[in-house]
């Protein structure tokens, strides 16, 4: 299947069940992630912070290691959404927390079969979640925790860097 239509799928099951259950949820495409260094196919924004990386059947999974170092900083729950041709190997290469789900063909229409669920991942780094802020988002962040004296004109990066020493991940995450 191409990625677009694996893409579809998984907004026809499992993205629509996370919004019907959450209506106030943001589903992001091909959101840019470490200032750009890499990007996840299908981000949702609520409570929890998802990630979905597709690998369609003309993919390969060469990339996928460096995917994972990158996502486990910013998601809380993260699915690889493989073709079905790519599962053994990805049942190799996921760390445990990693959901996976199956997409493929059955009687000639698009299937998914969930492998396993993705578990919540612990390792969440505070500068990548306050790099998902623009500039003003993270100036009000920081002036509702009294941080902004000084810093107003101060560039992006260095804004960052104050919210991720003194802010916690799961204060960061509750605003993004």
């Amino acid at each position: 299947m191409k990625e677009r239509n694996v893409r579809s799928l998984l907004y026809q099951t499992e993205i629509r069940k996370i919004i019907d259950e959450k209506p106030a949820t943001r589903v992001v495409n091909e959101l840019v992630l470490l200032r750009g260094a890499v990007r996840i196919d299908v981000a949702v924004i609520n409570d929890c912070l998802q990630g979905y990386e597709i690998k369609s059947a003309s993919d390969n999974l060469v990339r996928l290691p460096v995917q994972q170092a990158a996502y486990r900083k910013v998601f809380e729950r993260m699915t690889l959404v493989a073709d079905e041709r790519h599962v053994q190997e990805a049942v190799k290469l996921l760390p445990p927390c990693w959901g996976l789900i199956a997409i493929g063909l059955r009687d000639g229409k698009p299937h998914a079969n969930e492998i396993w669920p993705a578990l919540r991942n612990r390792e969440l780094d505070a500068q990548a979640l306050a790099q998902l802020l623009w500039r003003e988002e993270a100036i009000e962040l920081m002036e509702y925790f009294d941080l902004a004296r000084g810093y107003r004109d101060k560039p992006r990066k260095v804004l960052w860097k104050v919210l991720a020493r003194n802010l916690t991940c799961d204060q960061l995450k509750a605003f993004v």
